[in-house]
């Protein structure tokens, strides 16, 4: 059983041969992946299970993370999210990350809200991160609800398509990819209809500007306040909501202080588990009728919020 649940994590992938296995247990890791000729080697290493992988077969991800832009209206520079989760939405396949440092622990945390089947390449610099991300990743259900949206996507596959998908995802624009409008959701969006032509998808940011005003604010499930770097998911889960957050700042070792968030519904407790510190709680909750409030302290890498009716 144990096992079976560590394939559902994140699987790290390690060139490194078994004189390097104290690295590995004092990061905390006990199941590795390797080259196919190298699985012999590890054969009988105390501690650490290896399995067979091969990263020519994977899709390769981009880093994720932030980047500084300019603002074109200040001399300021605003941070701008590298997000892999319109990828890992837009498609089924084994990904792999190749990363280090704090990253290694922001791939995983991005790979297990997304329910992605993902590999991390890293080196000895993001050992011990990944390692107390798997350890955190391990004490938290690994059920995969149904995504909650606000906005339905018609994919054309297009690169266009992918980068507005990219958008909404960074702007917290809860979206989920369709082949033709559905009863439940508030917006479809489809490049090259009229309402969004696709003339416009040539300036995405515009075109999702619109996206937004058309859905509005007051209509959106989620919103979040206090910071441009924490990107969300939110899934319904059998008797309760659960709220994804990942803060991309976490690769360059930069922890989020306290934000507000602010979800559709009257909910009666929030549950907070952190990856920050396991004791931290939600602080200053408010429900009301139409809508739920509170402040999440501290987001270092990736925490999660279950929402109780």
């Amino acid at each position: 059983m144990l096992l079976l649940f560590a394939l559902l994590l994140p699987g790290l992938y390690w060139q490194g041969g078994p004189e390097t296995a104290a690295s590995l247990h004092q990061a905390g890791i006990t199941h590795i992946l390797v080259p196919a000729s190298q699985v012999a080697s590890w054969k009988g290493v105390p501690g650490i299970e290896a399995g067979a992988a091969d990263l020519q077969t994977a899709v390769k991800l981009p880093d994720p993370g932030i980047t500084f832009r300019m603002n074109r209206s200040s001399a300021t520079r605003v941070p701008w999210v590298n997000s892999n989760g319109s990828r890992l939405m837009r498609r089924k396949a084994k990904f792999y990350y190749d990363v280090s440092g704090n990253a290694s622990a922001l791939a995983a945390a991005e790979a297990f809200c997304y329910g992605a089947d993902a590999i991390i390449k890293t080196d000895t610099s993001g050992l011990d991160p990944l390692g107390q991300m798997l350890k955190f990743l391990a004490s938290v259900d690994s059920s995969q609800g149904q995504p909650v949206a606000d906005i339905g996507f018609i994919d054309d596959g297009s690169p266009a398509a992918g980068e507005v998908m990219n958008l909404l995802v960074r702007d917290n624009l809860l979206f989920r990819i369709v082949s033709s409008p559905q009863p439940d959701l508030k917006l479809t969006v489809r490049l090259g209809s009229r309402e969004y032509p696709a003339e416009q998808a040539k300036n995405p940011d515009v075109l999702v500007h619109k996206i937004r005003a058309n859905l509005t604010d007051a209509r959106r499930t989620f919103r979040i306040y206090g910071t441009s770097v924490v990107v969300a998911r939110l899934t319904r889960e059998s008797d309760h909501l659960r709220l994804h957050l990942l803060n991309y700042g976490a690769a360059r070792g930069t922890r989020v202080g306290g934000f507000r968030v602010r979800v559709l519904g009257r909910y009666r407790k929030a549950q907070l588990h952190s990856f920050a510190n396991p004791a931290d709680q939600i602080a200053e909750f408010n429900a009301e009728a139409r809508a739920t409030e509170f402040t999440v302290p501290e987001l270092k890498a990736y925490a999660v919020i279950d929402l109780f009716e």
